[in-house]
């Protein structure tokens, strides 16, 4: 079974979640982001979602990790998605029967 790289998972999480309606910004790191930002924000309904992309064995550093916690203490979601399936929540969204 060959991997996915990660800009292949990347890019059909958001070709799937603009087909949902979630409009969606990639995040390039580089002057001025904050390190460890994730490489997606998706937004819908009021609602606002963290994404982190990583391959099947990628790892988070620790900034990425900080910003998880960050993320969690204020209540927001923050995804760690390795392929679609990660997702797949969103794909099917009903902000009344959602959970953060």
């Amino acid at each position: 079974m060959t991997l996915q790289k990660e800009t292949q998972i990347r890019h059909s999480i958001t070709e799937a979640l603009r087909l949902a309606g979630w409009d969606v910004t990639y995040h390039l790191q580089g002057i001025g982001c904050r390190i460890g930002f994730p490489d997606l924000t998706a937004m819908r309904d009021g609602e606002t979602v963290y994404i982190e992309v990583k391959t099947e064995t990628g790892r988070q550093s620790q900034q990425q990790k900080e910003f998880q916690r960050i993320c969690k203490a204020h209540g927001c979601r923050y995804i760690l998605a390795r392929s679609l399936q990660d997702v797949e929540d969103l794909l099917n969204y009903d902000p009344l029967f959602w959970e953060k």
